[in-house]
């Protein structure tokens, strides 16, 4: 682009993937709420899992855009099943009872269902994280060669 640096330019295009994944994220969340609120159960239950497991696999992404996909998914997941292996100790409830605002996010129940989905939701969400970076690395090479 004319009167753009190349310092500029650089930074733009590291940046582009984790703005894509901050608004992919935006997205994950506010449709995981919805399910969860509007879908009967359990269907809506189950989605809300998955989507924020889906939620948790594109934050490692933001934090680090150019992870092999695998690692993201197992980091993600591991995440995940650390929170609700968490569900296991007293923890989440002294959690929610000394801050109501954190309960609905520390439920005490322990599921082993929420580990199958969150498995999926992370899969899920790694894969979408993923193809986003690319398309958006792909399109900042062709509008790189087109401004040269």
């Amino acid at each position: 682009m004319p009167g753009r640096s190349p310092a500029s330019a650089t930074l733009a295009r590291a940046l582009a993937p984790r703005f894509v994944l901050l608004l992919l994220a935006v997205v994950v969340a506010r449709v995981g709420r919805l399910a969860e609120h509007r879908l009967p159960d359990p269907v809506g239950d189950a989605l809300g899992d998955v989507l924020a497991a889906a939620l948790v696999a594109v934050l490692v992404l933001v934090v680090r855009p150019g992870m092999r996909p695998l690692t993201a998914g197992l980091t993600g997941f591991a995440l995940c099943a650390a929170v609700e292996l968490l569900r296991l100790t007293p923890l989440p409830g002294a959690l929610a009872e000394r801050w109501p605002a954190l309960a609905p996010v520390l439920d005490p129940a322990f599921s082993a269902t929420v580990l199958l989905w969150s498995a999926v939701g992370v899969a899920v969400g790694v894969a979408a994280g993923v193809a986003l970076v690319r398309v958006v690395a792909r399109r900042g090479r062709a509008g790189a060669g087109r401004h040269t």
